[in-house]
């Protein structure tokens, strides 16, 4: 009898355990999908990539198609192409995460503005999957969009 109610016990905790992790991997990946439409956000500081000194990214006005990367995510340097064809036709404003890499970054060469932020710009803005972009109009974010990013999505998004 006692050895039925341990086995149970056991059961519920692992049970437990497996929603938790299912939980908290469904937020990682859809946690900025549902916090950040709404949310302002007029201004990104960081350093900039290629002079090393501080700089921000202004989006308080406009449409801004703001892309958050790493030199060292395969997925966000396989887009920079898509991206840099967007840049083309929007504005486009990328932000780096750490840790920086000045070689890849040159060899991506994007078409765009960007500043590498401090950990706490991912954090408050539950960015934990990257490639991971947003459509920020008049300083609120309106969409986004984790993973990778084409240029048929962002049509769509300025088309609504």
């Amino acid at each position: 009898m006692e050895e039925k109610k341990s086995s149970k016990i056991f059961h519920i905790i692992i049970f437990s355990l497996v929603i938790v992790v299912l939980l908290f991997n469904v937020f990682s990946y859809f946690g900025a999908s549902i916090f950040l439409p709404g949310r302002e956000l007029r201004e990104i500081s960081g350093v900039d990539p290629q002079t090393g000194r501080r700089t921000s990214l202004d989006l308080s006005k406009g449409e801004v198609i703001l892309n958050i990367w790493a030199t060292w995510c395969g997925a966000c340097i396989s887009e920079m192409p898509e991206l840099n064809k967007v840049a083309a036709k929007h504005q486009v404003y990328g932000v780096i995460k750490p840790v920086f890499k000045y070689e890849v970054y040159r060899e991506v060469s994007p078409d765009f503005k960007s500043v590498i932020a401090q950990d706490e710009f991912f954090e408050d803005l539950y960015i934990s999957v990257l490639p991971t972009t947003l459509l920020v109009k008049d300083g609120v974010i309106k969409k986004v969009h984790t993973g990778t990013m084409t240029t048929d999505l962002v049509e769509e998004w300025v088309k609504d």
